[in-house]
């Protein structure tokens, strides 16, 4: 495999929510078996970052103050901060149908909006492989504006070097939105399910499922937070692990494992 494969602009969102019977829960979807990166894996939704995320009409989205959030992102021009956050609402519509999105009455997308023809051709028309479709006239047609204050900075991880592909990854957390119902999209992703974190990590444990290294340490840190509205509150003021982490893949007595950038001892992969 080689070392010299770029790291592209990507972002997921991290879905949380209040569990019913106390604590916090999760979003993951299962990414295909057949998935060329992380295959048959539980994940977050999200993916990288396309040139008209960049370039999305000011009219088509809102956020408080996008100068800051260049800074938290470690991008050098706002069109890159948008770029992010805009590839992040847009792939968790694609793979889970949820949508952080404002009618403009300022009312948010409902489950309604969600199932009907004009949103369900959209997210089909974005899954489809081998064609690139593109949601702006689809958000002016619907008088959309994503809301991109909904997204709070969580973490921070590059694919390490040696893989055949490679993503520079923002994780961007948000509460879910009530009523809004999350589907799978049975292209990239084959399930689709809200778990407590110490449950995911714990199907892990067992083999009962897989969940690769960030995935797992952002979990891990998720499972530190009472509910939901804490967890997004620290992210919101920076009170979150932010800084870039990119680890390195490392044979250890015949075994491959992980090294984090901040700690001594390697981990398993």
């Amino acid at each position: 495999m080689s070392s010299d494969v770029p790291a592209v602009d990507a972002a997921t969102i991290v879905l949380v929510r209040d569990a019913a019977s106390g604590g916090i829960e999760v979003l993951l979807l299962e990414r295909h078996i057949d998935s060329d990166f992380a295959g048959g894996a539980l994940v977050f939704p999200g993916g990288k970052v396309d040139v008209a995320d960049r370039e999305l009409d000011p009219s088509r989205w809102s956020v408080g103050d996008l100068d800051a959030w260049s800074t938290v992102l470690g991008v050098t021009s706002d069109a890159d901060a948008l770029g992010l956050l805009v590839a992040g609402v847009r792939e968790t519509f694609e793979e889970v149908g949820l949508l952080f999105a404002r009618r403009s009455d300022g009312s948010w997308v409902t489950a309604e909006d969600l199932s009907s023809p004009p949103f369900r051709d959209a997210r089909q028309h974005l899954a489809t492989r081998g064609q690139r479709w593109d949601w702006r006239p689809f958000l002016a047609a619907q008088g959309l504006t994503l809301d991109l204050d909904a997204l709070a900075m969580w973490s921070w991880w590059v694919t390490p070097r040696g893989q055949h592909k490679r993503f520079d990854t923002r994780f961007l957390i948000a509460r879910a939105l009530p009523g809004q119902i999350a589907a799978h999209d049975d292209v990239e992703a084959t399930g689709v399910a809200w778990m407590q974190p110490e449950d995911a990590l714990s199907a892990h444990e067992q083999g009962q499922a897989t969940v690769i290294f960030p995935t797992r340490r952002n979990l891990e840190a998720l499972a530190r937070f009472p509910d939901a509205g804490s967890a997004w509150a620290a992210a919101r003021d920076g009170e979150v692990d932010a800084r870039r982490i990119e680890p390195t893949i490392l044979q250890v007595d015949g075994r491959v494992m992980v090294q984090h950038p901040f700690e001594d001892e390697p981990s398993i992969v």
